[in-house]
């Protein structure tokens, strides 16, 4: 286990967690904001290269969300490196079953704190798109502020900062 909330966990994931992982990515209330859709081989792919990534890049990959007493999987958390600082990008995604009830919150305040609680980071960014006024919501709850919209990929973007030394 990589740290958990009152409700939920984040860990590694396993091998029976592919399927989990196919179905998130290709969700079409996710795809909305991440997309292409992807066949079973590309989340393959991922799921792989994500596993040799804990050994060689730790903290930085995709992490299994899950309920504490169900242990059933409600989404991903994604840590990378910052390109442009000395920090880590966050990113989250849930099963549309599983919105509106905290979750999101929950588990970017305390990824949050498990970040900065390793000494190496003192920035944490975040993206969302120009129009997922939910995920906004929830970084402005967890501290982030807005920094600046720009445009990748034809697509309009938010990007969310968060200082080590500017928490509250």
């Amino acid at each position: 286990m990589i740290f958990e909330t009152d409700r939920l966990y984040v860990t590694k994931w396993k091998s029976k967690d592919l399927e989990a992982l196919h179905e998130l990515y290709n969700d079409p209330a996710i795809r909305a904001f991440i997309n292409p859709k992807l066949t079973l081989e590309e989340t393959r792919q991922i799921f792989e290269n994500q596993l040799s990534l804990y050994s060689e890049d730790f903290p930085f990959g995709r992490y299994c969300i899950a309920d504490k007493d169900s242990h059933k999987f409600i989404g991903l958390l994604l840590l990378r490196k910052d390109a442009a600082k000395a920090g880590v990008e966050i990113g989250y995604s849930l099963i549309e079953e599983e919105w509106r009830k905290g979750y999101a919150t929950e588990i970017v305040k305390e990824a949050v704190n498990w970040i900065f609680q390793q000494d190496r980071f003192l920035s944490i960014s975040a993206i969302t798109d120009l129009h997922n006024e939910k995920s906004k919501n929830v970084l402005l709850k967890c501290g982030f502020q807005s920094q600046q919209k720009y445009t990748e990929h034809s697509e309009e973007r938010n990007m969310f900062g968060l200082l080590k030394d500017e928490r509250k």
